[in-house]
C-alpha cells in the first residue's frame, strides 16, 4: 500500500499518496525519487510555494491521467501555467486542446489577423512563414462591413468555418479594400488573394461563387504540396 503524503501548497493542505505523485515524470517524481532537497513547513509537510486554487485539478490529473477542465478560458490558462510549473506535459496538452476547441465558438475575432496597410500586405507576401491567403473585405462610408454573398446559390461566406478549414495550412489575413470615390464602393466586392514564395498565385472576387473559391484554394494546396 502506497504511503500517504501531506502537501502544504501555499498554506492549504492536500493529502495524497506517493504513487499518485510519482505516476508521471515531472516535478514530484524528481522530488521524491532523487536526492534533491525537500522544503518542509513547521509541521513536517512538504511545502510547495504555489497558489492552491487549482492544485486539486493537478492532483486529479495525476490520479487518473485525465481531468475535466472548466469552461472559463482564464481558468484553463491558469491551470496550464500550473501544469507547466509541475512539468505535466499531458495536462498542458489537455489545456491547449481545450483552449483551441473553445476559440471558434467563443473568441472568433482572436483568430483573425488584420493588415492595416498595403505595405504590410507586401511584407507578408515577400517574407511568408507559410503560403498566404488574404481576404480583402468591403466597408461602406458609413463604417458598415458588407457581408460577402456569392452570386451562386446565394451562399454566404462563414469566416469561422473558413479559418477552421484553412488556418493550419495557410497564414490567413484580412485587409480592408481601399476606394477613393463613393461610386467605387458600389463596384467593390470581397476578394481573395493566394500568394506563395513572393508570387501571386490567384486573385478572384467572391462573386464568382463559394464553390469556385473552394476550387481555387484546392488547386493552390495541390501546387504547394
Amino acid at each position: 500500500m502506497s504511503s500517504s503524503i501531506q502537501l502544504d501548497v501555499g498554506g492549504t493542505l492536500f493529502k495524497t499518496s506517493k504513487s499518485t505523485l510519482t505516476r508521471f515524470d515531472g516535478f514530484f517524481k524528481t522530488m521524491l525519487e532523487t536526492n534533491v532537497p525537500i522544503e518542509q513547513d513547521q509541521s513536517g509537510h512538504i511545502f510547495i510555494d504555489r497558489d492552491p486554487t487549482y492544485f486539486q485539478v493537478i492532483l486529479n490529473f495525476m490520479r487518473d491521467g485525465d481531468v475535466r477542465l472548466p469552461n472559463s478560458e482564464q481558468d484553463v490558462d491558469a491551470i496550464s501555467r500550473e501544469a507547466n510549473y509541475f512539468l505535466l506535459d499531458g495536462l498542458m496538452e489537455l489545456c491547449n486542446q481545450k483552449l483551441k476547441n473553445s476559440a471558434p465558438r467563443n473568441l472568433p475575432m482572436s483568430r483573425m489577423k488584420f493588415l492595416e496597410t498595403y505595405d504590410q500586405v507586401l511584407r507578408v507576401i515577400a517574407n511568408p512563414q507559410k503560403p498566404v491567403i488574404i481576404i480583402y473585405y468591403v466597408v461602406s462610408h458609413d463604417g458598415l462591413i458588407e457581408k460577402p454573398q456569392a452570386v451562386q446559390n446565394h451562399q454566404f461566406f462563414d469566416i469561422t468555418q473558413f479559418l477552421d478549414k484553412y488556418e493550419n495550412t495557410f497564414d490567413v489575413y484580412f485587409k480592408q479594400l481601399d476606394y477613393k470615390r463613393n461610386e467605387e464602393y458600389y463596384q467593390k466586392a470581397w476578394q481573395l488573394g493566394c500568394y506563395y514564395k513572393n508570387n501571386v498565385i490567384s486573385e478572384c472576387t467572391f462573386s464568382c461563387g463559394i464553390g469556385m473559391l473552394e476550387k481555387i484554394i484546392a488547386e493552390f494546396i495541390e501546387m504547394i504540396e
